[in-house]
């Protein structure tokens, strides 16, 4: 997915591309037809693959401190370039593989209500706050509404600006994406944007796509110093093709104890024909020390978007990975990542969890979910994974899937699963749930979700309907709920007014994704970020949180995660990592002789 540009030069030729794509697909007629969709899987699933890596340094690499950059930023730049249309995120060729109650209170100044779990006469305390993350500065769509919490800041990473607040929702400073990565040079345009905190050494990463459909395609990673993210910044970027015939769409981020993970679809820059999944293991510990910026890169033909875990476990030796495979069959692929930092090995199709029905991979139309005031309707994108998370010997992922599973689809819905990964069950499905109405009264779509401590999960998604504006939801669900359910449905931002923006494409694109995260303060707290539709046709995005406590109302932070940040940014030289339990010589591995194939109960 391609992102602004600052330039009308480079807008003219982004513009162009997407000309030239639109009549590849078949679709040059205002992008109003539905577009190439992810492919599906052979069945049965192939055996599982190993495959070696390369090592390699990055391209180029500097240091920046965002304070620094946000005061050359001149008011022209801030206000961005010409506006640019953003098609939705490119997919793999075709046979290849592949309730109305929000629970919120708006009279409650405190921000408390008390919302009662399902049948349990246990009662909870949820305390909310809600506030705005980054806005629409008319220069790009969609946003890509990514965003995540550290200790004592919140960053809105988007498209159009990357913004850093307090937790309270102040904004301290807020600097265009691309000059965030300028200082590393060649860098005009940077897209896709995503941004984690790495509680365990207390550091935010960032990473984002440059330069689209060009032969100087770069991938970018950047790491803090410290926990304070308006200081210095260790960034990188890593040419996706030395000989300029391919770029990198849609990049994805996850990280463990080892490794922090990019993966990103590579299509030609000529044609816009699909190469390969490209997986990127950097070595955490030489970016966290300004090192050369060492990783090893893998090459799939059989992947796409095979999503890297966020591992909240630093000491497990395997980095997860994935990515919907079949979802007419209700089936999934998972992958991972194991091996010495330098000699890593990605194994694909240690397991297929497998749902007992299956969804559509896209809406029927491009434009598919209704809003109130308007006939025009909004893009929800496809069935990609949306993120993943591991937590407790779990696997956790988050999708918008489409029903009924034959026949044109009604509706969107927004689901989650939770997968076994422990010696011997990896790829059962433990729990399979979903925010859907069979009513086709709402539309759920660009999920997200996070898991803490306990096992509470949050789930974060747009909200879509014919009876109202286009809003920012979650559900969440504790661990001692009803297997495979959800509780209320929450409108934490409600759309403001009717939304249609397309830079002339025809193609109304929202997303095309989210963000939800854990508190590192506490690992019980969740927040999100997600999408609405704002007062004169702009889109918004905004926070919301909710404080998980039992039976107190405070969470008390653990005695082992209380980060401490530096109050002013400093460059430790060699910073230290948090020391590990000591691992086997050859640490077990978690993928199985063959390939498992499990169905779920659902």
């Amino acid at each position: 997915m391609r992102k602004s540009r600052s330039s009308t030069q480079t807008s003219t030729k982004y513009l162009s591309f997407v000309v030239a794509v639109a009549l590849i697909l078949g679709a040059a007629s205002a992008w109003t037809p539905k577009l190439v969709t992810p492919a599906h899987a052979q069945t049965p699933p192939p055996a599982q693959v190993e495959i070696a890596g390369v090592a390699a340094v990055a391209s180029g690499r500097s240091i920046a401190n965002f304070t620094d950059v946000a005061s050359r930023t001149s008011d022209v730049e801030k206000r961005g370039g010409g506006p640019i249309a953003i098609p939705r995120p490119l997919a793999g060729p075709a046979g290849i593989f592949q309730d109305e109650d929000d629970g919120f209170d708006p009279g409650d100044s405190a921000g408390i209500s008390e919302i009662g779990a399902h049948s349990s006469t246990r009662r909870h305390r949820v305390r909310k706050k809600e506030f705005p993350g980054g806005t629409d500065n008319g220069a790009v769509i969609p946003p890509d509404t990514q965003g995540t919490v550290g200790p004592n800041h919140l960053i809105a990473a988007l498209n159009s600006n990357i913004t850093i607040e307090t937790r309270t929702g102040v904004v301290l400073s807020s600097v265009p994406a691309a000059s965030f990565w300028a200082s590393l040079g060649g860098v005009y345009e940077a897209f896709d944007p995503r941004v984690l905190f790495d509680k365990y050494n207390n550091r935010w990463i960032m990473s984002a796509g440059a330069n689209a459909a060009s032969p100087t395609a770069y991938i970018l990673i950047g790491v803090s110093q410290t926990s304070d993210p308006t200081g210095a910044w260790n960034l990188y970027k890593v040419s996706v093709d030395a000989a300029g015939a391919g770029w990198a769409d849609y990049p994805t981020l996850g990280f463990n104890g080892d490794w922090i993970v990019i993966q990103t679809n590579v299509f030609t820059v000529s044609t816009g024909g699909y190469v390969g999944s490209y997986i990127y293991a950097f070595d955490k510990a030489d970016l966290y020390a300004g090192g050369a910026g060492n990783y090893t890169v893998f090459h799939d033909s059989t992947g796409f978007t095979d999503y890297p875990a966020v591992t909240h476990d630093n000491t497990l030796a395997t980095e997860y990975l994935v990515r919907n495979w079949d979802g007419p069959s209700g089936v999934l692929r998972i992958s991972t990542i194991t091996g010495a930092v330098g000699s890593e090995v990605l194994t694909t199709g240690v397991a297929f969890p497998h749902a007992a029905k299956g969804w559509q991979d896209a809406a029927p139309l491009t434009n598919f979910a209704p809003q109130l005031g308007s006939t025009a309707r909004i893009d929800t994108d496809d069935d990609r994974i949306g993120n993943s998370v591991y937590r407790n010997g779990s696997l956790w992922a988050a999708q918008t899937v489409f029903f009924p599973s034959t026949g044109p689809a009604t509706r969107a819905s927004a689901q989650w699963w939770q997968i076994n990964t422990a010696s011997g069950s990896v790829g059962v499905v433990q729990q399979l749930g979903k925010r859907d109405d069979p009513s086709n009264a709402f539309d759920y779509a660009y999920p997200t979700l996070d898991v803490n401590a306990n096992d509470d999960m949050m789930l974060g998604y747009s909200r879509f309907s014919a009876t109202q504006y286009a809003s920012a939801n979650y559900s969440y669900r504790l661990h001692n709920d009803p297997p495979n359910t959800l509780e209320a449905d929450t409108v934490f931002k409600a759309g403001e007014a009717p939304y249609f923006k397309d830079f002339g494409t025809g193609d109304n694109r929202w997303g095309d994704y989210s963000n939800v995260a854990v508190d590192p303060v506490n690992d019980i707290d969740l927040w999100t970020i997600q999408e609405y539709a704002g007062v004169g046709n702009t889109w918004g995005t905004w926070w919301g949180t909710i404080a998980l406590s039992e039976p107190v109302a405070t969470p008390t932070a653990t005695a082992t995660q209380t980060p401490t940040p530096t109050p002013t940014p400093t460059r430790t030289p060699k910073p230290k990592r948090t020391p590990k339990p000591k691992r086997s010589p050859k640490p077990k591995r978690t993928p199985t002789a063959t390939p498992t194939f499990f169905w779920s109960a659902e």
